[in-house]
């Protein structure tokens, strides 16, 4: 396995009416999601072996999960609860491009320990997880099970915080677990606006910033939409700090386009074994200039699992838009 994904798996509802309020709009696209869902699927359609654990309901929602992500190649780990509903999302989009969701939370609160083994987690590359899963007493204990036998295992822990204000009453609450969740990465995804949630002062000194919320890791990268995406990777020789553009699309809908960015920076890494250090400056930035070229694709169309790119798609962008892929094939 190269990669075990833990946490929710839902059913987006995405609104096809911009500007329309979830209560006005008629038109919805219903697509597997959830952002360990979306990263299991992002690294499937890139051939990577993965597997996702997590909890849906024992209805028909719950069995399209399954399907969806089985069909593009992931691994179903799906504990099938009887007493909770499959977790919903709908999705509003506003005139802007901005997004607004509102859920009815089920299932996927309901992951449990005893769904987490030893074996999985040492059979993995990269434990991958986020922070919705650290809602409920149950699932917490699950996630964190998952981060102490990675550790435990040398197996590396990426993380994308990923904010969810409707999920969290308690808004103090929500922020402690970004926290906690980005204590643990060894590799961490963040947008700038959970930047910015975590650390209101930040201005755009990032390192700072990611230090100040208590990141340790080998390598951050913050996305910054059609802003592109900086990143910092740490070694032993010296800091390396940089930042890459993303390549211009027409965008429909944004939802898991930081997943799809994370698919392909997990899928690059991969190749070079996770050593960090040992990858050269043209090829670390070729790589973060892949994964922006992967979460634009996913904002050209409804829906993140349909709209996450295999590797042609993304080389086909990124010589569409003149910046080659060379320093990443170097």
């Amino acid at each position: 396995m190269d990669v075990l994904c833990v946490g929710e798996a839902l059913i987006d509802f995405v609104s096809r009416e911009r500007g329309q309020t979830l209560v006005t709009a008629t038109q919805y696209t219903a697509a597997t999601g959830g952002a360990p869902a979306n990263v299991a699927a992002g690294l499937a359609k890139l051939n990577r072996a993965t597997t996702l654990i997590a909890t849906v309901g024992d209805d028909a929602f719950g069995r399209k999960i399954q399907h969806d992500l089985e069909t593009v190649g992931v691994t179903c780990q799906l504990r099938i609860d009887p007493d909770h509903f499959t977790t919903l999302a709908f999705v509003r989009q506003g005139k802007d491009g901005d997004r607004d969701f509102a859920f009815n939370p089920g299932a996927h609160d309901y992951l449990l320990p005893d769904q987490i083994t030893a074996e999985d987690v040492q059979a993995a590359r990269v434990v991958h997880y986020g922070s919705i899963s650290l809602r409920t007493p149950e699932s917490r204990e699950a996630t964190l099970k998952a981060i102490r036998l990675a550790k435990e295992a040398g197996v590396a822990c990426s993380c994308d915080p990923n904010w969810r204000p409707a999920l969290w009453p308690d808004a103090d609450a929500g922020r402690a677990a970004l926290h906690e969740a980005v204590a643990h990465a060894d590799i961490l995804k963040i947008s700038d606006a959970d930047l910015i949630l975590m650390d209101p002062n930040h201005t755009q000194d990032y390192a700072a910033a990611l230090e100040r919320i208590g990141f340790k890791g080998w390598l951050a990268t913050v996305t910054l939409g059609r802003g592109g995406a900086w990143y910092w990777a740490k070694g032993a020789h010296g800091d390396r700090i940089g930042h890459v553009p993303t390549p211009y699309v027409r965008v429909v809908e944004t939802t898991g386009a930081g997943d799809a960015f994370l698919s392909a920076l997990l899928d690059c890494l991969l190749r070079h074994d996770l050593n960090i250090a040992a990858i050269n400056d043209d090829t670390l930035r070729g790589i973060v200039l892949r994964a922006c070229a992967a979460g634009a694709l996913t904002a050209t169309g409804y829906g993140a699992i349909p709209s996450l790119p295999d590797a042609a798609g993304i080389d086909a962008l990124l010589r569409m838009a003149s910046v080659g892929s060379a320093a990443f094939e170097s």
